[in-house]
């Protein structure tokens, strides 16, 4: 089943799976969305964070989309993209998209 989700989505290859209740209702849902190794990533650049930024500001800088920001939270392999940002110093890998690196598999 194709997704719904347009191709700069985090969710854009997770496939949508779906379930028959016991009354018949079908129930569409997103297959678990796991987390590539952060090994994977190659840097398009580092940045070290003044404790002001967002993901999503992070990625409107650095890519000029701020929808985005899901690439730089998995890069730096945290799960929960408020862990990513608001502390000072932090240094952050703004990866290339896996799409451009290695073999591709994302």
């Amino acid at each position: 089943m194709s997704t719904p989700f347009p191709p700069s989505s985090r969710y854009a290859q997770v496939p949508v799976l779906t379930r028959t209740l016991a009354d018949g209702t079908v129930v569409r849902y997103l297959a678990r969305r796991v987390l590539p190794p952060v090994e994977r990533f190659q840097p398009l650049e580092m940045v070290r964070l003044d404790g002001t930024e967002r993901p999503d500001t992070l990625a409107a800088e650095s890519y000029g989309d701020p929808l985005l920001w899901w690439r730089i939270v998995d890069a730096s392999g945290e799960a929960d993209p408020r862990d990513l940002t608001g502390i000072e110093g932090r240094l952050v890998l703004i990866p290339l998209p896996l799409e451009i690196t290695d073999d591709g598999r994302a």
